[in-house]
């Protein structure tokens, strides 16, 4: 184990910026509308869900790089470009606490909350997310994956003739 200088203190822990800060809720203003994230297409740009349903190409500015982190589900507010009708812009991304405050203050819509995942962030990937479709869908694959199963080579050959 290496000596340290005589007299030298250890350095405090840092805590990697894990304070929680309470921020001032920012509402939408003219020309700017919320939107969900629905798909991460790379290179800064999004699909979002605006409030009407409908999805838009969104573009995430420089200044958001490498300060702050956005996955699918996340609610922003975006602004339409005068110049580029089918293009949006990321203005602002709001934490899981001012989402909340906006879905209590009725400013965006339910939708967009049942697919939201607040709390810790530990379900970020969307294969965790299991919705009532595919649990559905997964039960009619047991059920012809039972019955294939069961079937002989014979028969399964005469169901393909009479087809």
């Amino acid at each position: 184990m290496p000596r340290g200088k005589a007299g030298a203190k250890k350095k405090p822990k840092r805590n990697n910026g894990q304070t929680s800060v309470k921020r001032v809720i920012i509402y939408k203003d003219d020309m700017e509308e919320y939107a969900q994230i629905t798909k991460m297409l790379g290179d800064r740009k999004i699909t979002v869900m605006l409030p009407d349903k409908s999805e838009m190409l969104a573009v995430i500015p420089g200044r958001f790089r490498k300060r702050c982190w956005m996955k699918v589900g996340d609610i922003l507010i975006v602004s339409r470009r005068e110049f580029q009708a089918t293009k949006l812009d990321v203005i602002h991304k709001g934490n899981d606490e001012e989402t909340r405050k906006l879905a209590k203050d009725h400013e965006i819509p339910e939708f967009f909350l049942q697919s939201f995942v607040g709390g810790d962030g530990e379900d970020d990937d969307d294969e965790n997310l299991v919705w009532d479709d595919e649990v559905d869908d997964e039960v009619d694959d047991e059920k012809n994956k039972s019955v294939l199963q069961k079937m002989s080579y014979d028969e399964i050959n005469n169901m393909i003739d009479d087809i």
